[in-house]
């Protein structure tokens, strides 16, 4: 089977199966009563997580075992977990890691992906299915369900994300690797992080970046909350 090719015909086709999945569940969860977990999102969250330890324990006992791409070290690994943690039990600190480390720290995996496998081998299914995880559940959430995130949200995810560096860079700087994209090698496939000069100088553009996109995230709800106080005042 032919390999992965990033803008290709196959990529772009698998974005948008990822838009049109989540605009059906919006679409299906807004014509049912707002009780907290249906029988649909159990299924994706248990699919998910099953999916998830399966594809580790695959990964790490068989020929594909490779330690610096096939731990589960990656942040998308962990929000993707969160994620289907957060469909069946809607934690406010689970959606608030979800939608602000999941959406600005994640979906440039969908814009580059760091893939070489086709659709005739598995990681180029868990690949999709964990990234969708990634965006789809954050939109879903407040699209579907009602989640408004807030500066406290934002304060938790960054939070998360600074706990996040704080364990993989010390493994990154052992070993060489780059989980989190914070250590000195760089994926086989062209991403961002190309445009961000050498290590150990990117990582300060890496964090700046990865604060700001965060920050942008707020301004939705900022802007709103304003039109509104504007708007009652």
């Amino acid at each position: 089977m032919e390999s992965f090719r990033n803008h290709g015909a196959l990529h772009i086709a698998m974005l948008l199966l990822i838009a049109l999945a989540t605009g059906i569940a919006i679409g299906v969860r807004r014509r049912r009563p707002a009780e907290d977990t249906g029988p649909g999102e159990r299924f994706v969250a248990y699919g998910y997580l099953a999916m998830w330890v399966g594809t580790f324990v695959w990964l790490n006992t068989g020929p594909k075992h490779d330690p610096p791409t096939t731990w589960p070290l990656q942040m998308c690994h962990w929000i993707a977990a969160l994620d289907a943690i957060a469909l069946v039990r809607p934690v406010r600190a689970l959606r608030s890691v979800a939608y602000f480390c999941g959406i600005a720290l994640c979906t440039q995996a969908l814009v580059t992906p760091s893939l070489v496998e086709g659709p005739g081998e598995w990681p180029f299914w868990f690949f999709w299915a964990t990234h969708a995880m990634i965006v789809a559940v954050p939109v879903y959430d407040i699209a579907a369900r009602g989640f408004r995130p807030g500066l406290r949200d934002f304060g938790i995810a960054c939070a998360a994300a600074i706990g996040y560096v704080t364990i993989v860079l010390p493994i990154d700087l052992a070993t060489g690797w780059n989980y989190g994209f914070v250590g000195p090698s760089k994926p086989a496939v062209p991403t961002i992080v190309d445009l961000l000069g050498p290590w150990p100088q990117r990582l300060a553009p890496i964090v700046a970046i990865s604060f700001a996109a965060m920050a942008l995230l707020l301004l939705p709800r900022l802007v709103v909350r304003t039109w509104r106080g504007r708007a009652n005042g």
